[in-house]
């Protein structure tokens, strides 16, 4: 990137946050910190309403914008893409904030990106595939937004299947995330004193209280080693070929994750979980692919799911 490229691509991305640190625009523009200045320097000189923070960062000026910026056709692509999957996955609010956002960003496409975004867009679909009919309607994601940006305390009536009960409780969130193909909301329980996962199907009412917290979460990461570590964990090793099967085993035990082995054509994957039935049941789908090395009692659970499949064919139940 030549250095007028740069210095454009600086104001945008300097327009994108509240405030920039150096540290952040070196590591943005592969440049060093001495550059990041002469080039803060050589935009101050261009006119550009900058100021700064001394040891934080720097920032517009309050009521200076650039002009609509121009998308390439692969940026309106993505951002298309995007949509698809705010609509297959998010909830209605979500989406039609998502569309809203989308038509803005059509009126400064030009003519050829225009016609390129028309072209493709019925030709692109997201589905939910899980079979499990998330109820979206009630995702709560834009409330769960507001509440982290703002850290307020939320109250929740949360529906727990296995003990088949709804208990109120009051939560600090922490992190907002997709995967096992629900919406999870990472947060600090008061009523359990400790981190939790929620998934946000299992919300059946969410209220943002006026009650904020000022308490600094640790990361992400650190939380949800909290959050195994106080459960009673099983060392879990198993060994399947290297393809496609294997990156969703791991990606689907991601947080249990501790260890990975690689033995050439084939895998092994050290991880931990707190239910061997449950994990048991869905490594079945992936049959002779899996091998199940430790503990002995996960592969007598299998032998049990197989024994069952096995009675109920050959008709010796």
């Amino acid at each position: 990137m030549n250095r007028v490229d740069r210095l454009a691509a600086m104001l945008i991305h300097l327009q994108s946050k509240k405030i920039v640190t150096a540290q952040e625009l070196a590591q943005r523009f592969g440049i060093c910190i001495r550059t990041v200045y002469r080039d803060i320097r050589a935009l101050e000189a261009a006119g550009i309403p900058l100021g700064s923070e001394a040891g934080v960062g720097y920032y517009l000026v309050e009521g200076y914008h650039l002009p609509p910026v121009r998308f390439t056709s692969e940026e309106a692509g993505a951002l298309l893409l995007a949509g698809k999957l705010a609509g297959a996955f998010a909830d209605a609010k979500t989406k039609s904030n998502f569309d809203s956002a989308l038509y803005k960003i059509r009126t400064v496409l030009g003519n050829e990106d225009k016609a390129f975004v028309a072209e493709i867009e019925e030709k692109i679909g997201a589905f939910d595939t899980s079979g499990e009919n998330m109820p979206v309607e009630n995702s709560f994601i834009k409330d769960i937004q507001t509440a982290l940006y703002l850290k307020n305390i939320m109250e929740i009536h949360y529906y727990s299947p296995p003990a088949n009960q709804t208990t109120v409780r009051k939560i600090e969130p922490v992190s907002l995330g997709f995967y096992e193909n629900h919406w999870h909301l990472i947060a600090y329980c008061h009523l359990r004193h400790a981190y939790r996962d929620f998934r946000i199907d299992r919300i059946q009412n969410l209220y943002l209280t006026d009650q904020s917290f000022s308490k600094t979460h640790p990361p992400l990461e650190t939380v949800i080693k909290k959050m195994l570590g106080a459960k009673n964990l099983c060392n879990v090793t198993v060994r399947l070929k290297k393809d496609s099967n294997y990156e969703i085993i791991k990606n689907k035990c991601i947080w249990g994750l501790v260890g990975e082995k690689d033995l050439g054509g084939r895998m092994e994957i050290m991880l931990l979980t707190d239910s061997l039935p449950v994990l048991g049941r869905w490594l079945l789908h992936y049959g002779r692919e899996v091998e199940i090395l430790s503990p002995v009692e996960l592969q007598e659970v299998m032998r049990q799911y197989a024994a069952e499949i096995a009675g109920q064919y050959l008709g010796t139940e």
